[in-house]
């Protein structure tokens, strides 16, 4: 680009003063036709104006008019439109009065409105952004709304609804009901459901079968400077709208999707059930079973999210220790795992109390490190109640391999204090041979009275094809 008469002013400006004096060189930089320097300057840009990305100073302001005269030349457009969005949308500015900002990007729509018919989509796109966070109506409403009656792209399209709700959220509401249409693109439909709380449209039954047949949604909204996660942002929107109980009904809804293949849905639904409970804590018990659920439910982080409520609120946590309480539900099993995982004292007590009808929470005591290849098991105490129950259990009819790992990843941890369980961990030796002798000789060193009979056993399983090598072992740590 020439700079040239219309640019004489740029090096007038003291730029020295608000800190930026070599912006004039950076937006030089900007124009030049080596990618890796205009690219280069873009970021520093950013740095010198744009502080954390959100913060405008008086530099910001300055600069404006040289930033829109970029994009209306064609340089680096699209970049140069996202941060006059950015700016216009900013609500952080240090040093100037508010709103000084955004009209300084609005004092310069007539440069920006024609980028609008763009011959490219993410121009156009961006431009709706920047125009739309300009947040001036009168001088932009009917050029969205006009954009949207001959637009054909889908994303530029999404966010024209978007922009056309944060300009005139009532005079939106045609273009959001036409955008809700069956056969209208994911990504439109997604956005205008985001939208439907800003503009004041009832949110119905069938909007939230709508919500949850279009998840999981962040695949599917494409890239956008407006949202990053559509169906938190959606569940907000309700919230701050007045609608709570709306936004309870599409998180339930959502936590309900069964099946294998809807495992993402569940996923974002976790999601906004975080949000929802951010802004309405009251509703976090009515969500509590819910989440429960999906525990065993793959990616979801709905135990991790069940464990921040718990930590965030005492009553959540005597919500689980009651729901744990329960006798032989899957629900209790549930809850019980989460408070044994989150070293609640009270789960000990629990487990030793239902330890045969808790098999998930018996499985929640070991935990797996390093992709699994490493198991420890958690810190629980060596409580008389759970050693007894663990006993019991371990010699039962009907236990297999894996419960047996479990109960005998109890007994190796507690070691010493665990003597009491040599007899039934002699029984149980011909059945788990691999895995008894290793913990036998963790537990015996203080069980004089057992330490014969356990020599005598391993030296017996030694000569056994399977677990001969463990058993040998064993034997060698108690010589």
């Amino acid at each position: 680009m020439n700079f040239g008469r219309e640019w004489e002013g740029l090096d007038r400006v003291p730029w020295e003063r608000y800190g930026v004096g070599e912006l004039p060189g950076v937006l030089r930089a900007l124009a030049s036709s080596d990618v890796d320097t205009s690219q280069e300057a873009l970021e520093e840009l950013y740095g010198l104006l744009l502080d954390l990305g959100s913060t405008v100073t008086p530099a910001t302001v300055q600069a404006v008019p040289w930033i829109a005269r970029l994009c209306a030349a064609g340089l680096r457009t699209s970049a140069l439109l996202f941060f006059l969005g950015s700016v216009a949308a900013s609500e952080e500015e240090e040093d100037i009065p508010p709103g000084t900002a955004r009209a300084s990007v609005s004092a310069h729509l007539p440069l920006l409105l024609p980028l609008l018919g763009h011959h490219e989509a993410e121009v156009r796109q961006l431009a709706v952004w920047a125009v739309a966070q300009c947040r001036s109506p009168e001088n932009s409403w009917e050029a969205l709304a006009a954009r949207w009656e001959v637009e054909e792209e889908p994303s530029v399209r999404r966010d024209l609804l978007f922009g056309c709700a944060l300009l005139d959220a009532v005079s939106a509401r045609s273009l959001v009901s036409t955008a809700l249409y069956v056969g209208q693109p994911d990504e439109v439909r997604l956005a205008a459901l985001v939208v439907v709380p800003d503009t004041g449209l009832p949110w119905t039954a069938e909007l939230t079968v709508a919500t949850v047949s279009l998840l999981p949604a962040s695949d599917r909204v494409g890239q956008t400077p407006w949202i990053t996660d559509p169906f938190p942002d959606l569940v907000e929107r309700l919230v701050e709208r007045g609608r709570p109980g709306e936004a309870m009904e599409v998180v339930t809804a959502a936590l309900r999707a069964e099946g294998e293949d809807r495992a993402d849905v569940r996923k974002e639904a976790v999601w906004g059930a975080r949000t929802l409970g951010e802004h309405r804590p009251e509703v976090r018990l009515r969500l509590l079973p819910l989440l429960l659920a999906l525990v065993d439910d793959p990616g979801t982080a709905a135990e991790r999210l069940a464990n921040a409520w718990r930590k965030d609120d005492n009553v959540i946590e005597r919500e689980l220790v009651h729901l744990a309480s329960g006798d032989g539900d899957v629900l209790a099993d549930r809850a019980l795992s989460v408070l044994i995982a989150a070293d609640v004292p009270e789960a000990t007590s629990l487990l030793a109390r239902h330890l045969s009808d808790r098999p998930r929470a018996l499985a929640a005591t070991a935990v797996s490190e390093a992709r699994g290849r490493i198991r420890c098991v958690r810190p629980l105490a060596c409580d008389p109640a759970l050693l007894e129950a663990v006993r019991a259990r371990l010699v039962a009819d009907g236990v297999g391999e894996e419960e047996a790992g479990y109960l005998l990843g109890l007994l190796a941890h507690w070691g010493p204090q665990a003597g009491t369980a040599i007899p039934e961990l002699l029984a149980v030796l011909p059945r788990f041979p691999r895995r008894v002798p290793e913990v036998l000789a963790g537990v015996v060193a203080r069980a004089d009275g057992h330490r014969e009979a356990v020599v005598d056993a391993l030296r017996a399983a030694a000569d056994r094809p399977e677990g001969g090598e463990a058993a040998a072992a064993a034997l060698r740590r108690l010589a």
